[in-house]
């Protein structure tokens, strides 16, 4: 720059008096302050969502250019070139720095930052130059500085002005602003292109205005050599305004966002809280009668075991069964059974006592569970009855269930705790083992637990799991008892089922066979005791023994009862090559109690196929002569109660009955039990026409029997055979 000439001199002396200070400095002044505060309030904002780069940039940018605008106050209001170099060496710092905190803040702003090599170029570089700066005897853009003519507003406000060589390092800066800016307006028009229109718009009309106020500082001021001021400082005003703006409304946004998602997380929280509620209501209660269920019910018994084993008191459980509520709920629907259950389960609420739990185990099962209140067990005993007692006589009215009067009843199972057992699990066990034994007896009836009950019910576990391994290991085995007529000859043998436990030894027919009826064994165990007969009888045939020609065997009620069990059973015999009329199937009176008509078509099928029928033990049952004339049976058996009661001198008049039926009915009659021959003499002139008995022979095994039956037949005919023979 040229120096200052005569005319020049001059003017400096006509602006001597004029204001260094004025509106012009004033306005820098309060963009700085107002930039400074918008950069104190992002930085605030910035650290308290977690260090969002976005408003900490925007922070240091605004703080670069408040000290921008701050450093052009006072190089504009020195009155020497030491504070006026001392403030344009604040500018170029700031703008130094700003250059990579607008390239944080751009790329930030929009969603694309820069490149970290770019930027840690760009960042080495301002460093290296701001530290330049702070060196340099002037700036880092500048040579050489002096004092220039001052500057005069139109209203008459004067500036302070510096002249000077600007240096490599402060062209290159210019040119790498420039292509900063350049760089920004690119991604603030892709941000517009994006879909982001408005903040694409904000952040290009901000980064325009302050290219605008660069290329006239450039051009205008520094090359045309204008006697205008800079306006750079007040172009960085709109971007402060203009971005913090965009900034607060982005904030504000998101906080609407926020407060949104935060009501729709504690609409959520409260949906999931009384979710939670009604899952946790439906895993402890029964969603039908609203009661507690078992898992709550077992919860409750362990705290009450618990408190009546530190108190040193009694408590029981009492369990219920409903009577007659499968009959109910078979013959008029699951709805009305609902309905059945919810009023049993308001009845049994009204007659508990206040302290007590009520709750449904499962499908008719309700249980009571009555707090320790007596130091004696037989006092809670007592009291357990009591409240059992009141609630069969409840249970016992009839309910009316949609204009049906319903009697259903119940049977009630007591224990005690902690009498019999520590556990929850253990006491209604015992509870359970009590009401099997109601059941038993007659149901509508109540019961407590004893120990001895245990014990059977341990013994009848042991006798099921008995049966299974007997099964799985063939330890069944059949003995054979002799059937003869009144002269003596043989006719055929009843074939008994027989079991040898391990442990129990011996087992009666009369305990193992009702537990395999019960636990469906039975099926297979029938199975197996035909598959035994019609093998024994090949073999017999074999031999040429002569067993008389048939075998009977017994038949079970539930074999009856099953659909497949005519075809099985003729698939069977065809299989072992028996012919059907060598085996009599014996049935009792109640394989006809059920369903006497599907029992009727099963028994026709049988006779069809060629099977022989004999109905066992009549005359103990409900014997009905209705009923007896439309069954094809070929045998009448008359049960043993009749034969013992036979004397000499005194004929029973009902096994003479059974005899003259049989007749009548064309049915073979055979007298079991027969002990003495004094019943021989009287069956005989009654007319019986087969028997069996102790008088003839006890049950046999096969091989035993075999060998009794070749002794006979070596043995001279006579007309009885002697017992023990």
């Amino acid at each position: 720059m040229n120096p200052p000439t005569e005319a020049d001199r001059g003017n400096r002396m006509a602006v001597v008096d004029h204001p260094g200070f004025g509106y012009f400095t004033a306005a820098l002044l309060a963009m700085a302050a107002l930039a400074y505060g918008a950069a104190v309030q992002f930085l605030v904002i910035g650290a308290r969502q977690r260090h969002d780069r976005t408003h900490l940039a925007f922070a240091v940018l605004a703080t670069c250019l408040a000290t921008l605008a701050l450093g052009n106050a006072l190089m504009n209001a020195a009155d020497s070139v030491v504070p006026a170099i001392r403030g344009l060496r604040m500018v170029t710092g700031a703008a130094i720095l700003a250059m990579p905190a607008l390239m944080v803040f751009v790329g930030c702003y929009t969603g694309r930052p820069a490149k970290r090599p770019v930027l840690g170029a760009v960042c080495f570089a301002a460093l290296g130059m701001f530290a330049l700066n702070l060196i340099q005897p002037y700036t880092a853009f500048d040579t050489t500085l002096r004092e220039g003519i001052p500057l005069v507003l139109p209203w008459g406000e004067s500036l302070f002005t510096l002249d000077g060589t600007r240096s490599f390092g402060g062209d290159a800066f210019r040119w790498a602003s420039y292509a900063i800016f350049l760089w920004a307006l690119y991604r603030a028009w892709r941000q517009y292109r994006e879909g982001q229109r408005l903040r694409g718009a904000l952040l290009g009309l901000c980064l325009l205005i302050q290219f605008v106020a660069l290329l006239w500082g450039a051009i205008v001021v520094s090359t045309l050599g204008k006697p205008y001021p800079s306006l750079d400082a007040f172009a960085f005003l709109s971007f402060v305004l203009l971005m913090g703006v965009s900034l607060a409304g982005q904030m504000h946004a998101h906080t609407l966002q926020l407060e949104r998602t935060a009501r729709e997380l504690r609409a959520e929280a409260d949906i999931r809280r009384e979710t939670e509620l009604d899952l946790r209501h439906a895993a402890y209660h029964d969603a039908l009668t609203g009661l507690p269920n078992r898992l709550r019910a077992l919860y409750t018994l362990a705290d009450l075991i618990a408190d009546a084993t530190q108190s040193q008191q009694h408590g029981a459980v009492l369990m219920i069964d409903l009577d007659n509520f499968k009959t109910i709920n078979d013959s008029l629907g699951h709805h009305v059974g609902d309905r059945v259950l919810e009023s049993i389960a308001d009845s049994l609420l009204s007659v508990a006592p206040a302290a007590s739990t009520v709750a449904r185990l499962g499908g008719d099962e309700f249980v009571v569970l009555l707090g320790p209140a007596s130091t004696s067990a037989d006092d809670a005993a007592a009291r357990a009855m009591d409240v059992a007692a009141g609630m069969l006589q409840r249970l016992a009215a009839p309910l009316a269930i949609d204009n049906r009067v319903l009697g259903v009843g119940a049977s009630i199972g007591v224990a005690l705790f902690p009498e019999h057992g520590q556990g929850a699990a253990d006491v209604v066990r015992c509870a359970d083992i009590a009401l099997y034994r109601a059941k038993s007896t007659g149901r509508n009836a109540a019961r407590l637990f004893l120990p001895h009950m245990q014990r059977d019910a341990d013994e009848r576990l042991e006798l099921e799991r008995g049966l299974r391994t007997a099964l799985e290991q063939q330890d069944f085995s059949l003995h054979f008892q002799p059937q003869v007529d009144m002269h003596g000859a043989l006719v055929g043998a009843e074939a008994l089922l027989r079991w040898n436990h391990a442990r129990l030894g011996q087992v009666s027919p009369a305990i193992f066979i009702p537990i395999a009826e019960e636990t469906g064994l039975i099926h297979a165990i029938g199975t197996w005791a035909i598959e035994c007969a019609c093998r024994h009888i090949r073999q017999w045939r074999e031999q040429d023994i002569d067993f008389g020609g048939r075998i009977s065997i017994n038949i079970s009620p539930w074999q009856i009862a099953h659909p497949q069990f005519v075809s099985n059973l003729a698939e069977q015999v065809a299989a072992a090559g028996i012919e059907p009329s060598t085996l009599t199937l014996e049935l009792t009176e109640s394989a006809l109690l059920g369903d006497f008509d599907a029992a009727l078509r099963t028994l026709q099928q049988l006779s069809a196929i060629g099977f022989r029928l004999a109905l066992d033990d009549f005359g103990t049952g409900y014997s009905s002569l209705a009923y007896l004339q439309q069954l094809p049976l070929d045998e009448l058996k008359i049960d043993r109660s009749f034969i013992g009661a036979l004397q000499a001198t005194i004929a029973d008049p009902l096994a003479s009955f059974v005899i003259d039926v049989g007749r009548r009915l064309g049915m073979t009659t055979i007298a079991e039990g027969v002990e003495t021959a004094e019943q021989e003499a009287v069956l005989r002139e009654l007319g019986c026409d087969l028997m069996q008995g102790y008088f003839i022979c006890r049950p046999l095994a096969a091989d035993d029997f075999r060998q009794w039956v070749g002794q006979r037949a070596a043995a001279p005919a006579v007309d009885a055979v002697p017992a023990g023979a």
